[in-house]
């Protein structure tokens, strides 16, 4: 936490604040520097991945296993499976101010966050929330090819439609095996129920993967990605993303995939006009008072995402007189993920 920030300028360097006005600082010289809050949206966009492989023997799942509800051919299908979004607070490079060290002045007891945005005047800044690091992929290990349980017979046959009769007639010993297993026609049953459900479960196990060597396979994995996006105008209906069944998630401008949008817009803020008659004061400090912004996400069809947030970029800049903080001990409370003005004490 940081309650101070001095930098002192070793080069001549140029501001523009808010008043349009520049000034220069000579070598040397120290300022106080804070920034503004702008927001920064975090769209994670989780997708749901099937994959179906086409098992070694399924030309004979037919004639063997007695079924046509195989996979005939590999596919790779991706789908929308979540939309979520976060809200951050980024400094506004366009609404950073100096201020000039003055002992008169309560100003020179400035507090900003670690990211140098504003939290107020002789207050602490709250703890920062930091953005989690997204996973793009999450890859999975291929499994090695298993030996076949079966007996030299078939192993040698060298044929691969004898190789399928042996693998079936395996998958019917296992099932006779369990059938006999849960009506008690053994000669002898496992000790107790843990090794019971062990046998029980290996048994289910092998004929699962000996009845995908006909049947296929199919894998769901998870993906999720995350698209940043920093809005400095409204948004109405703009392609985010597209999504390709083939590819997953794809830039906005690759027409494989089926378009997502994103709109954002905020509602008009309005100020009191100045009483032309009262001169104006010197600015002390600035704040924001942001705009509410509704942000959707659709298909074009169907409204996926809608929730509503105060986007400081998209409000006004109003300043705080610099006659307010002559006066000792204020506090002045700003937060700093809006720039909003919380409180004067």
């Amino acid at each position: 936490m940081r309650n101070l920030i001095i930098l002192s300028i070793l080069s001549i360097i140029s501001f523009v604040v808010k008043s349009q006005s520049v000034f220069s600082l000579t070598e040397g010289e120290a300022v106080l520097v804070y920034s503004l809050p702008k927001t920064e949206f975090s769209i994670e966009i989780e997708t749901e991945k099937t994959i179906q492989k086409t098992g070694v023997f399924y030309r004979y799942s037919e004639r063997y296993l007695a079924t046509n509800k195989v996979i005939t051919e590999d596919k790779i299908n991706f789908r929308l499976k979540s939309l979520n979004v976060k809200a951050f607070a980024v400094p506004d490079s366009n609404r950073t101010y100096s201020i000039i060290p003055s002992r008169f002045l309560q100003t020179s007891r400035l507090s900003v966050n670690g990211k140098g945005i504003l939290c107020g005047v002789n207050v602490n800044c709250e703890t920062e929330k930091e953005l989690n690091p997204s996973i793009l992929f999450l890859v999975k290990d291929t499994p090695k090819d298993q030996l076949l349980p079966l007996g030299e017979e078939y192993m040698m046959a060298g044929s691969e439609a004898k190789l399928a009769e042996g693998v079936a007639k395996q998958i019917y010993r296992i099932r006779e095996r369990r059938l006999s297993l849960l009506t008690a026609d053994v000669d002898k049953l496992p000790a107790d129920g843990d090794s019971f459900k062990t046998v029980l479960d290996g048994l289910n196990k092998l004929e699962r993967e000996l009845t995908e060597l006909f049947s296929g396979k199919t894998t769901v994995e998870t993906q999720t990605q995350t698209l940043k996006i920093t809005a400095q105008k409204a948004l109405n209906n703009e392609v985010l993303f597209r999504l390709s069944a083939l590819k997953g998630i794809v830039s906005a401008d690759d027409l494989s995939g089926v378009p997502y949008y994103i709109s954002l817009i905020p509602s008009t803020v309005a100020l009191t006009p100045a009483n032309p008659k009262v001169k104006a004061e010197k600015a002390g400090l600035y704040y924001i008072l942001p705009a509410s912004t509704q942000l959707t996400l659709s298909d074009g069809n169907n409204i996926l995402y809608a929730h509503e947030f105060f986007v400081p970029q998209f409000g006004k800049t109003v300043p705080l007189p610099e006659s307010l903080f002559r006066k000792k001990g204020i506090k002045v409370h700003i937060d700093n993920q809006t720039g909003r003005l919380l409180n004067i004490q």
